[in-house]
């Protein structure tokens, strides 16, 4: 046989010995647990003033007083009060018999406040004790839980109430006005709901009273009504009383009166509680006044030992006052001597403190400062107290039963000390020489470091020996004894029960570096609890054959500092990149393994981060730290050239210093665009940490050649590349809303492409078109274009920036990293101008493009685009053609613009050399005429006939934009002014013909003949301008 996965104890032991808030152990497990406890003795009139105490000193100055003692024994839960005054009950038992001493231990589990005076009536005779005996049966055994608890209500309403015992005029307003109205709310049918519901402060008032509790009930003050027992969201108000709702709606309207409410039902809580026993305050004083008189008769000496004193609650203070009376302290009647040893909680204690404070000598203070060498308590205190629980399991229940049979006659103590299970062991030598022993006894499956590693993790500061017991001991054994004989223990679900990993993401690393995957998260959990976690060694060969957990063959390899640790894993290949974006690739990289210390808020920083890596949440402040000196190094390390980004377009816009967050980071920025979330997979938290390390050690030494630098760089330049490719590959996500990667660059192509074409910009060959993309929209001029044209022309224009912003910044054949944009690379270009130049319709989906800018820009121009392009063409191309037409009508399909302007001239000097007015703005008609003349309207002409022979709006939207406004311009004014000039001409002349004939004056005839003349030629030309037939 191997001492291998060898489970030493019995299962059905752990329980029932170590199960410390249930049912009290049997008097035989007790014992064979029991270890001294260390304590104070404390004056309550000096809190500061305490000396090292021990319990034979104290049993002793509790029995050598004449005839009274009382010792409050305190401490928080767990310290181990109940257990002190159980011993003291063992111990006096044996030193202190019936029929001269009668000893009352009152225990605090399996008992409630009827048990309670009953235990005190035992064995008492007489008329007065039998009627307390048959009061309080009749109060209780006939009422249910639920009646019991309407019976609380209905005392306190009745106690707070007119018909309480008050004295009204020394009582406040306050106090005064809940007296008349605070009852309403007790005594209301539909209030009685809430006062009676399970789990609320009446419930647990009646279990304290009337219930029984199966397991320890940890009271660290009063139970009592607090604010939030009152009814402050109670809906369908309308159902309660007038009286109620009145009362109800001050209640929650005022804080004042809802803490003046909660204390006046405190102060009446007792009153309330007592006559459930139907038994008033008054009666159980003089209950406990009456007992210690009758033992005085008999000559017997009363020893009270209370275990839990919050038991008393409700009798508490009667019972303190009954005690507290010295035996002649009250003239004429003799009271038994008395000793009283009470075990309280601190906080429940301070409620009761004025009351015994001045009349009692000294108590005894179990709440002790951490474990330590100048403590108290020492480590070798709690190897011994551990021991004896692991001894206990180990034996069984018959032989301790033996054991503590074997017992003196005298005194009742066993005759010999506990047995120790491991003296028949056959692997007693391998257990003891690696795990240790104590007395004999074994620590096995702990150490003596295991012990302090796992106890200071469950209970940091003050000694807490139920935590040692329950949290440590119970919780290994009976929760992972399975996995020891199993070759799995220690196991990381044992690890994350005491706080996790505290070691170092260097130290874990190299843990993995040489174990398998399995025995690596074991062993981690073995250097956490049984080491001081601060280096890779072997342990005893025994323990690792015990936990069939390999050794490594590493003896006591020290470690420099938590962060210095020797590795053997491969080098990786590391860009030239550093922590602050300086280029370091080119430092001598060198292993130094001397000692050093680091600045205390470095090394805050870096335990920080060793912690996370073990599942603590990352501090803001460091998150905060790293993010400023990551951040420029991950914008160093992307080459934006090689990716043809142009870096000012990303770096602080998609990717900022606030979109790095870190998974459990106790704070984290929302981010839309490109967020690293460090680490990029979860089970990558090490070697994350230890590049995050990197970073702050090279910003303290400003080099690499600290301890251990070649493994740290190594790291960190390999997550930097990782995290730099990974904010590469997540820039195209960011163009759309889905996260799915894309490339903007052809539907932004196409869209200003169209909007080129617009603009009139050519577009026949490749470089036209590129140009096309790149035209400047607010220099054109389109005032005179249809509507809809105009409204998807300032569309483009509008978005023009975004999209030139989104196309610029993918685009560039920049040098050095450069932010400015010096040359493009066109060949991506190539493919979506051929594509959008076939029907001038765009070609790429758009659908899920981001609705954040600026890719925003993209879904609004494609929808303008896809709405209003058909009705741009088609209302321009009427415009046009409704000129063109005009032009056709007036002076036909076949002109010669020289000949109508040599007509319109002749016709215009003939009628001014006939002496008629009427061309006021001739400077406007000669110039107009000039430009008609001179234009080149053939293109124009020809590019009309074809936009009227074709329907198709892909040519339709070519041909428009191409049309210059400039030859519809020179034919409008043209047609226009020429039109006013004869209109008028014609005007002014038939005036003055008529004028003539009028006078009749005969030398006038040839004047009249001239304008007659001239009259025919502007009626002609004005016909040929309107493109009608001369008159005949």
């Amino acid at each position: 046989m191997t001492f291998s996965k060898y489970v030493c104890w019995h299962p059905d032991m752990v329980r029932k010995v170590m199960d410390v808030e249930a049912t009290q152990p049997e008097d035989h497990i007790f014992l064979a647990t029991h270890h001294p406890i260390k304590m104070y003795r404390q004056p309550l009139t000096e809190a500061q003033s305490k000396v090292p105490y021990d319990e034979e000193k104290f049993l002793k100055d509790f029995l050598e007083t004449p005839d009274f003692a009382f010792v409050p024994v305190l401490g928080t839960s767990g310290t181990g009060k109940s257990h002190l005054i159980r011993w003291l009950n063992t111990r006096i038992r044996s030193i202190r018999q019936e029929p001269h001493y009668r000893v009352l231990l009152i225990p605090k589990v399996g008992t409630n406040l009827r048990d309670i005076i009953e235990r005190i009536l035992t064995g008492l005779e007489g008329s007065e004790f039998d009627e307390y005996r048959n009061r309080l049966r009749q109060a209780t055994n006939t009422l249910s839980e639920a009646e019991a608890r309407e019976q609380l209500l209905a005392n306190l309403a009745i106690a707070v109430g007119p018909s309480g015992k008050h004295d009204r005029n020394r009582l406040s307003f306050t106090q005064n006005g809940l007296i008349d109205s605070l009852p309403a709310l007790l005594f209301d049918p539909y209030f009685r709901e809430h006062w009676l519901r399970e789990e609320g402060i009446i419930h647990k008032l009646i279990i304290h009273v009337l219930g029984h509790r199966d397991s320890v009930e940890i009271v660290e003050e009063r139970r009592q009504f607090s604010v939030e027992d009152l009814p402050r969201d109670i809906r369908d108000i309308d159902k309660a009383s007038a009286a109620a709702r009145s009362f109800y709606a001050l209640l929650v309207g005022d804080d004042e009166v809802q803490q003046a409410s909660v204390d006046w039902l405190n102060e009446h809580l007792d009153e309330a509680v007592a006559k459930v026993l139907n038994l008033g305050r008054e009666d159980l004083q003089q209950l406990m006044l009456d007992v210690r008189r009758a033992l005085a008769r008999q000559g017997v000496e009363l020893i009270l030992l209370i275990e839990d004193f919050a038991k008393l609650q409700g009798i508490d203070r009667e019972v303190l006052e009954a005690v507290l009376a010295r035996p002649q302290q009250i003239e004429g009647v003799a009271l038994c001597p008395m000793r009283t040893a009470l075990a309280c909680t601190t906080g429940y204690f301070q409620g009761l403190i004025d009351t015994v404070r001045t009349r009692t000598d000294f108590s005894v203070n179990l709440d002790i400062e951490a474990v330590g060498d100048q403590s108290l308590v020492t480590q070798a205190d709690v190897q011994q107290l551990a021991v004896r629980y692991l001894n206990a399991v180990r034996l069984g229940n018959q032989e301790i039963q033996t054991w503590m049979e074997d017992a003196e006659e005298e005194t009742g103590e066993p005759r010999n000390p506990i047995p120790s299970a491991c003296m028949d062991c056959d692997y007693r030598t391998p257990c003891h020489n690696g795990f240790g022993q104590v007395d004999g006894m074994g620590l096995y499956p702990f150490s003596a470091k295991a012990i302090e590693r796992m106890r200071d993790r469950a209970n940091p500061g003050v000694f807490n020996p139920r935590i040692l017991i329950k949290d440590v001991l119970r919780y290994t054994l009976e929760y992972h004894g399975s996995d020891l004989k199993l070759g799995r223990f220690p196991s990381p679900l044992l690890l994350d029960h005491f706080r996790g990993s505290t070691l170092s993401a260097m130290l874990i690393r190299e843990i993995e570096s040489r174990d398998t995957a399995e025995n690596a998260r074991r062993r981690e959990a073995l250097l956490n609890l049984w080491t001081d976690g601060n280096k890779l060694h072997d342990l005893a060969p025994e323990i690792h054959t015990a936990f069939d957990l390999p050794a490594l063959g590493i003896q006591q390899q020290e470690i420099s500092t938590p962060i210095s640790l020797p590795t053997t894993s491969t080098a990786t290949r590391a860009k030239e990149t550093t922590a602050t974006s300086t280029n370091v690739a080119k430092l001598p990289i060198l292993d130094q393994t001397d000692s050093v210390t680091l600045p205390t808020g470095l090394e805050e920083q870096l335990q920080a981060l060793d912690q996370w890596r073990n599942g603590t949440q990352l501090p803001q402040n460091v998150a905060d730290d790293l993010r400023r000196r990551l951040f420029p190094a991950i914008e160093a390390m992307i080459d934006w050239d090689a990716e043809l980004l142009l870096r000012n377009q990303f770096s602080d816009k998609l990717f900022k210093q606030r979109n790095i967050n870190f998974r459990n980071a106790a704070t984290s920025s929302q981010v839309r665009d490109v967020e690293l979330l460090l680490p990029l997979v979860p089970d990558d938290l090490g070697d994350t940490a230890i590049a995050l390390q990197a970073i702050l050690l090279y910003n303290h030494y400003k080099h690499w050649k600290f301890p251990d630098g070649s493994t740290f760089f190594r790291i960190y330049a390999r997550k930097l590349e990782e995290w730099s490719n990974f904010v590469l590959n997540e820039i195209p996500k960011c163009t759309t809303r889905t996260r799915q990667a894309w490339d903007p660059v052809p539907a932004v192509v196409e869209l200003l492409a169209i909007a080129g074409r617009m603009a009139g910009r050519p577009t026949d060959n490749l470089e036209d078109r590129i140009n096309a993309v790149f035209t400047d929209l607010e220099k054109v001029e389109i005032s005179s274009r249809a509507n809809y044209w105009q409204k998807l022309f300032n569309t483009l224009k509008k978005n023009q920036p975004k999209l030139q912003e989104i196309l610029q910044a993918r685009i560039p054949c920049t040098k050095g990293g450069r932010a400015v944009l010096q040359m493009i690379d066109a060949a991506q270009l190539v493919s979506p101008l051929k594509a959008v130049a076939d029907e001038w319709k765009p070609q790429v989906d758009v659908s899920d493009s981001s609705t954040d800018q600026p890719f925003k820009a993209i879904g609004d121009t494609r929808r303008a685009i896809d709405e209003l392009l058909e009705q741009a063409v088609r209302e321009e191309r009427d415009r046009q053609l409704n000129v063109y037409q005009q032009l056709i009508n007036e002076l036909g399909e076949d002109f010669s613009q020289k000949e109508v302007v040599a007509s319109l001239t002749k016709t215009i000097d003939q009628v001014r050399g006939a002496g008629i007015p009427g061309i006021s703005n001739r400077d406007a008609l000669m110039e107009a005429m000039k430009n008609f003349e001179n234009a080149r309207l053939k293109g124009y002409l020809d590019l009309m006939k074809k936009i009227q022979n074709t329907e198709e709006i892909g040519l339709l939207f070519q041909y428009l934009s191409s049309a210059s406004e400039r030859p519809v311009e020179i034919i409008s004014r043209f047609l226009n002014l020429a039109r006013q000039a004869v209109d008028k001409s014609t005007e002014s002349t038939q005036k003055s013909l008529a004028d003539l004939r009028s006078t009749g004056a005969g030398d006038l005839e040839a004047s009249y003949i001239g304008i007659e003349r001239s009259l025919l030629e502007l009626q002609q030309l004005a016909h040929e301008i309107k493109g009608e037939s001369p008159c005949s």
